[in-house]
């Protein structure tokens, strides 16, 4: 199939613009189905947590693509990823992929023996170092796995700016890192930016969920 329809759960609109480019790049001839529910994230902070109800809500959502007749179904937010990973994908006929599930599995795919992950937020960033730290171990991959969080890179701003911005605090973080894996769709825009200027592979989530989306759809003959 060629002219797929991807549906992109979103928390935040920040997510929108760097998974539907990475989509778009995978299905030229696609169609992008944006679902936007921009309490999400501001909810799940007040709480704590993801709660039951914020649970449901993304699992509404999830069904309301399906219903809706997409042929793949991606969460662009990190933090409800596990709403994805608890899909049966016999029962939901298309592939509902969580934000990082794809990302993760690349980093482990590399072997890097350093790697630094980059999040703008204390919560993502917590959230899936613990994730690939533990895809890390699953897989029996020795890793040195870093986090580094840059608060000024969760604002809106031109790629140059985002870029600039993750480079000053890659550049201050401790060198000899073999990878960087963004943690949030928000900053892949500048994933290739940072890959020339550093040398080293720079993994982002919407590359590698857009590959494995047409990967599941191949496979199932959509």
């Amino acid at each position: 199939m060629t002219d797929p329809r991807i549906a992109l759960i979103s928390a935040t609109p920040l997510a929108i613009a760097p998974a539907a480019a990475a989509i778009a790049a995978q299905f030229p001839e696609g169609t992008v189905w944006n679902l936007l529910d921009d309490r999400l994230l501001a909810d799940a902070q007040g709480e704590g947590g993801i709660t039951a109800p914020l649970a449901a809500r993304m699992d509404r959502l999830i069904a309301l693509a399906i219903e809706g007749g997409a042929d793949g179904v991606l969460l662009t937010c990190s933090q409800y990823g596990a709403r994805a990973e608890l899909r049966d994908p016999v029962a939901d006929g298309v592939a509902v992929l969580a934000a990082d599930g794809p990302l993760f599995d690349a980093a482990v795919a590399l072997g890097a023996a350093r790697v630094l992950l980059v999040a703008s937020l204390d919560s993502a960033a917590a959230d899936s170092s613990t994730r690939l730290a533990a895809a890390l171990d699953a897989a029996g991959v020795a890793t040195e796995l870093d986090t580094l969080v840059v608060p000024a890179a969760a604002k809106p701003q031109p790629e140059a700016e985002l870029t600039a911005v993750l480079a000053a605090a890659i550049e201050a973080a401790a060198p000899g890192y073999d990878a960087v894996v963004l943690a949030q769709f928000s900053l892949a825009p500048a994933a290739a930016a940072l890959a020339e200027r550093f040398g080293v592979p720079v993994l982002d989530a919407p590359t590698a969920a857009a590959s494995r989306l047409a990967a599941e759809i191949a496979g199932r003959g959509r």
